[in-house]
């Protein structure tokens, strides 16, 4: 076991973890950040956010106005017109690296980045501790947990060349890591807009996410889901109807997009970053550009906070399904000190607690701000009992 003593102990590489950290080095509060491995980032929801665009300030648009401001004149014109060629997208993964260097050239006597996985959580006297996969041991006054949530992925049932039929559901991911498959109608939602698109999905959620697309864009939506029967409330189906919202039931055998380099908007195309439509058991092609992925959580990466005591939802869902209940005002559990922040957490009060990019850097504020508050008070408390 390690003899520092962190102040902060922050968990998770994604965007609510990168938020912590930073905020937790600009505050010079000594932090270790746990960042996972590559294996841990892929079973993260945070891989599939490809594009950024609905939150101010994180567009591509602001930093190329920046940079053409640079290349002014006549003499950079071919610099600028190789710049307009390239797609400037912004995801979770380019901003928690940008976090990394910015730590890293800034804050490294704050910060010590650290790319394990923790694997289990516990108590040293008033300590947290937190037990890597390589067998450290650390231990810290707080524990900011942002370990995030996987959804529920669907199964393509694909018949590969060889004859053998393959039904995993691998096929989906080229499509998720270019935008084509989304998972939040939130943040991306508007790329729909007048586009046909697709929700895999069942029962109500699915019918509801499918009326708020063509009630919002005007899109012309098709639920696909993929072998079980709708299960939608009764007024629901009505409205589907009227709406002219197509039920497919069959099993989805494929995915299909314009032929390997051909033209899209210009650009040639590589085979898994154009979404066309799907392919159904009975032969049906449902063309479509965007597809939404609505068969609800896989797994809510509560296990390290579970092994502390902290409060999860409760229900009728197993327990690695449930949130972890926090407080509106600090992100912090019913453990003094834990705090969770992003998609893994719920508010106690039964309050929404929105899920996106920039409530995760909220919360994971308000976290790192409480542990700032509650240091700085102590020290005053401690100064004024010496005086």
């Amino acid at each position: 076991m390690s003899d520092t003593i962190y102040e902060v102990l922050v968990v998770g590489g994604g965007i609510g973890g990168s938020a912590a950290a930073l905020r937790a080095a600009q505050y010079n509060l000594s932090t270790a950040w746990i960042r996972g491995t590559k294996k841990t980032a892929k079973a993260s929801r945070g891989l599939y956010v490809y594009n950024i665009d609905n939150m101010i300030g994180v567009h591509p648009d602001l930093m190329l106005e920046k940079v053409n401001e640079a290349l002014d004149g006549p003499e950079f014109e071919a610099a600028r017109a190789k710049l307009a060629e390239q797609d400037w997208h912004i995801g979770t993964l380019e901003i928690s690296d940008n976090v990394l260097t910015r730590i890293r050239d800034e804050h490294a006597t704050w910060v010590e980045v650290i790319d394990e996985k923790a694997v289990e959580a516990g108590r040293d006297g008033e300590l947290f501790t937190l037990k890597l996969e390589d067998g450290r041991v650390l231990r810290g006054r707080n524990l900011v947990l942002s370990t995030g949530v996987m959804d529920r992925q669907p199964s393509i049932k694909k018949e590969l060349k060889s004859g053998k039929v393959l039904d995993d559901p691998r096929w989906i991911y080229p499509y998720a890591n270019y935008e084509r498959l989304l998972y939040c109608i939130r943040c991306e939602g508007h790329l729909t807009r007048d586009t046909r698109t697709s929700i895999i999905g069942v029962g109500e959620g699915a019918a509801q996410l499918a009326m708020m697309l063509h009630e919002r864009y005007g899109t012309k939506v098709t639920i696909l889901t993929n072998g079980a029967e709708l299960g939608a409330e009764s007024d629901s189906v009505k409205l589907l109807e009227h709406y002219g919202i197509r039920v497919e039931t069959t099993r989805i055998v494929d995915l299909y997009d314009v032929a390997e380099g051909a033209e899209e908007s210009g650009k040639k195309v590589k085979k898994g970053t154009e979404l066309h439509g799907f392919v159904l058991e009975d032969g049906k092609r449902v063309d479509a550009r965007y597809g939404l992925i609505a068969l609800g959580l896989f797994k809510v990466y509560n296990d390290l906070a579970r092994q502390l005591g902290a409060e999860l939802e409760g229900g009728d869902k197993p327990r690695e399904e449930q949130h972890v209940l926090v407080e509106d005002h600090s992100s912090e559990t019913n453990v003094r000190g834990l705090f969770t922040v992003g998609d893994m957490s719920k508010r106690r009060d039964g309050g929404p607690l929105m899920k996106q990019v920039y409530t995760a850097q909220e919360y994971a504020v308000r976290a790192i701000d409480t542990v700032d508050r509650r240091r700085r008070s102590a020290q005053r408390a401690a100064l004024l009992e010496r005086s």
